[in-house]
């Protein structure tokens, strides 16, 4: 439910006038009530502002139209405030929470969510709780067959638990993931993507622990989860994150974001204790196992059976060191239950010492003891000298039912009775709920059936009757965007000043795809998203923008310049795709894509451990690359092509600023039209990642004739190289006069750069002018499409004149000392003023790329700067 309007009359007494609050016995009630819900608050005194400016009595105020919301800033308070100003009006305090209904809720989701609910959102507190349905993810896992309508059915049916077990809805809203993740994608994934961006890799696997997993077995989708955990709390704007202490280190990535982007407000993490599992050892209760718990649908029988059978010890002892954890999972076999109950990391799952850790006391206290006013009743024995006596004793305070079971008062049966008459007192309102209510009844019925349903049953290996598997993906083709079959080629991610090279990279890359096969169509998708993710150009949307409004006209004059006319041979039968656009158009089965292939592959594998292509990460490296990659994938199922051209693992990390050194005598690896189907001859982790996860998933007859692996090609040494200087061994000692830009002013820059080109004479294993000359001059063999001759000006005493028609006559000619240095410097000096002439005119004709140039150019500035301070 939303929150209840402003009465009238206190819109009516509103005004511009502030008049002070202060900090009452009210307010201290309702914050001792709410801070009794965690067993850890971060942080209290943040707690207390936040109640002052947004609790009890700021109801009274109302917000004037269009008008931003002031709050106290908590986080920077030296001390407990004691007043406030009152503003126009205070949203109420925001509290939440997650689940995924998939079908079973165990008793501390049940009645102490129940309980804790109802402390937070008293009468008069002025707080919501919300609970995020997490039904897009029992999607995702596959839960009730994979169909969202039965998922929402589930989702039903545990809300009428919460209703039966005594949760007041009056302040509860449930806003459900499947609608809100669709509806308003255009805000949620920014964030996660912003989220992103911001941490390293070392950092978010950290947080895993909330998907069960120690470090070294975490797959790649283990490293998304967090992010968007962390991503929930400001996509429903809470205010204190009410989850359980295994959740407490996203919730903490969650604050530190926050410093990070620099938000004023953090949230307050206010984490609930963690029930131990029913039986000796356990930290938490599992769903994978049924007799580690008490569930909500559970019997009077059940009940019984698992209480008796509870581990119940009666000393306190030492910790013992946890078991050894299985060993890691690999592509070829990976666990993708997110129930799974590996413990990844039980010194933090509770924050109280508790050497006894009897699951049997930790019911009494915090399931039938955590309600105000609530007793706990069982037999206690009383032994003296000469007799000894059974009676029946009331508590109302868990301290003294734990001191009567360690001294031997009540023994671990009596205990236990009285724990099964109070859990069955507790649980019996649910069962009649569900008999004497229709709605209940019905939601209950299709629950049970759906678990029927769903049970495993033996298939068919092979024949006809092999299920199909069901394959979440966008499809572009489909929705007219793209068209089929095509050869798809991706921009390289933005920088602040886009090279030339990277212009004739994506030309290069796109003519491949007419090398092969003249009629293919071609599709150019710019990476915008993964770009933010990236953290490329500060992940400034407008610049990203820019970025490839002046790399696609770039491209275009280039296209010009080869083809010799006025619309060029290649681009005109381009289809140019905004990743962003595409994303939106059904971001529940693209980012499903995203999050399936991470839960195939090892995070490690993403990294690109252990490959051997280069282009591997280090956990001190951003997440977001990971991210990245695995959107690659999803893109390419997205536009389903035939072909695909991709930088090699140097030219990548040289897009995007790494330290991959290249040999002086290979240059920066382009194209190659040779066929890299096999993941034996990937030729970059993004190769690797796409070739194994075809192979792995999409191999069955009916995905693969639908979803067939495309043919990966892959720039290398053959291709345009238009680098002016040897390659250098770090990105720092690049300079300006490394090579050509597309924002270069051709007078300036056209001969300038040339003349302090590298060109040592006799020297064609690295020659930039002759590589330029053979690209530029169309010449066979320089990647320029060789349709032209090149004629080099000489006085007739140097022998005159000299035309060229081949690149390797002119490497011959200067191998030789036959041309001189100065020569071939002056014929390409004058060829590159008018191929960056022609790139300029291109520029200024089109308004995006013109505004993009003095954009970039003034963020680079502004970077300059920042680096000086």
């Amino acid at each position: 439910m939303t929150a209840a309007p402003t009465p009238p009359a206190a819109a009516a007494t509103a005004t511009a006038t502030t008049t002070p609050r202060t900090w009452n016995d009210e307010l201290e009630l309702d914050f001792r009530r709410i801070l009794s819900v965690g067993e850890e608050c971060i942080s209290e005194k943040e707690l207390q502002a936040l109640i002052l400016s947004k609790g009890r009595g700021t109801e009274r105020y109302q917000q004037p139209p269009n008008t931003p919301t002031p709050a106290v800033d908590a986080a920077n308070a030296d001390a407990v405030p004691t007043t406030a100003t009152d503003i126009d009006i205070a949203p109420r305090i925001r509290l939440y929470d997650g689940f995924e209904p998939s079908g079973r809720m165990h008793i501390a989701q049940g009645l102490l969510k129940s309980v804790n609910v109802n402390k937070c959102t008293s009468p008069g507190t002025h707080s919501t709780f919300c609970f995020w349905v997490a039904d897009w993810f029992a999607l995702m896992n596959d839960k009730m067959g994979g169909d969202l309508s039965k998922i929402v059915i589930v989702g039903k049916y545990l809300i009428e638990v919460w209703k039966a077990a005594g949760m007041d809805l009056q302040n509860v809203e449930f806003r459900w993931a499947s609608d809100e993740i669709t509806q308003r994608a255009h805000i949620y994934w920014p964030i996660m993507l912003d989220v992103a961006r911001r941490f390293n890799v070392t950092r978010i696997k950290k947080c895993c622990q909330i998907m069960g997993r120690l470090e070294g077995s975490l797959t790649a989708a283990q490293v998304l989860y967090p992010l968007m955990q962390c991503t929930d709390v400001f996509f429903l704007e809470a205010d204190i994150c009410q989850l359980g202490v295994d959740q407490r280190k996203v919730n903490m990535l969650a604050r530190e974001y926050c410093d990070a982007a620099k938000r004023r407000y953090k949230p307050v993490i206010l984490s609930h204790h963690m029930l131990y599992g029913l039986k000796e050892g356990q930290e938490k209760m599992s769903k994978s196992d049924p007799d580690s718990a008490i569930f909500m649908e559970d019997t009077v029988e059940d009940v019984e059976r698992k209480i008796r059978k509870a581990y119940c010890p009666t000393q306190e002892k030492e910790q013992l060191s946890p078991p050894p954890l299985p060993p890691p999972t690999t592509s070829s076999g990976t666990n993708n239950d997110v129930d799974a109950d590996v413990d990844a990391g039980k010194e933090s799952m509770h924050l109280t010492k508790d050497n006894l850790k009897n699951p049997i006391l930790d019911y009494v206290q915090h399931i039938v003891l955590s309600s105000p006013g609530a007793t706990f009743t069982c037999s206690t024995t009383t032994t003296t000298s000469s007799s000894t006596t059974t009676t029946t004793t009331t508590y109302t305070d868990y301290n003294a039912v734990k001191e009567d079971f360690l001294s031997g008062k009540i023994t671990p049966d009596q205990l236990k009775d009285g724990l099964i008459t109070a859990l069955n007192e507790l649980l019996q309102p649910v069962r009649d709920h569900f008999t004497n209510d229709d709605n209940a009844r019905g939601l209950l019925e299709q629950v049970r059936e759906f678990k029927k349903q769903s049970t495993p049953t033996p298939t068919q290996e092979e024949g006809e009757n092999t299920v199909v598997p069901k394959v979440f993906r966008l499809d572009l083709v489909s929705k007219g965007i793209v068209p089929p079959s095509s050869h798809l080629v991706f921009a390289p991610l933005p920088n602040s000043n886009p090279t030339l090279q990277s212009a004739a990279d994506i030309l290069a890359m796109l003519k491949a795809a007419a090398a092969a096969d003249p009629d293919t169509p071609k599709v150019l998708m710019l990476l915008d998203w993964t770009a933010r993710v990236n953290n490329a150009l500060d992940a400034d949307p407008k610049l990203i923008a820019s970025y490839y409004s002046v790399l696609l006209s770039a491209v275009r004059a280039l296209d010009k310049y080869h083809s010799g006319s006025e619309v060029g041979n290649v681009m005109q039968n381009v289809t140019v795709v905004t990743q962003s656009d595409a994303i939106l158009l059904d971001p529940s089965n693209y980012w499903i894509s995203v999050i399936n292939a991470g839960r195939h592959f090892p995070l490690d594998e993403v990294m690109g451990s252990g490959i051997g292509l280069g282009g591997s990460m280090k956990d001190s490296e951003g997440v977001g690359r990971v991210i990245g990659r695995l959107m690659m994938i999803a893109d390419v199922l997205a536009i389903n092509p035939s072909s695909i051209s991709l930088l090699d693992a140097a030219a990548v990390e040289a897009a995007i600023g790494g330290e991959y050194v290249v040999d002086a005598t290979d240059g920066m690896k382009n194209i190659n039209l040779e066929d890299h189907a096999s993941a034996a001859v990937a030729q970059s982790v993004e190769a690797h990642l796409i070739q194994q996860f075809y192979g792995a998933k999409l191999s069955h007859p009916g995905v693969a004739s639908i979803l067939p692996l495309p043919r990966i090609m892959h720039l290398d040494a053959s291709g345009p190289k238009l680098s002016l200087q040897p390659p250098r061994a770090s990105a720092a000692l690049r300079t300006e006069f490394d090579e050509y830009f597309i924002a270069d002013d051709p007078k300036v820059h056209g001969k300038s750069k040339m003349k302090k080109a590298f060109c040592e004479p006799g020297n064609v294993d690295f020659c930039p002018p002759i590589e330029l000359l053979a690209y530029f001059g169309g010449l066979n063999g320089g990647g320029g499409g060789g349709m032209k001759e090149v004629v080099i000006s000489r006085s007739p005493d140097n022998g005159g004149n000299v035309t060229y028609t081949d690149k390797s006559a002119l490497l011959k000619d200067f191998e030789s000392g036959a041309l001189h240095p100065g020569d071939l410097k002056t014929a390409i000096s004058g060829m590159m003023v008018e191929v960056m002439t022609q790139i300029s005119a291109e520029i200024k004709g089109d308004d995006k790329a013109a505004n993009g140039v003095k954009a970039l150019k003034a963020f680079e500035k502004k970077m300059a700067k920042q680096k000086k301070k």
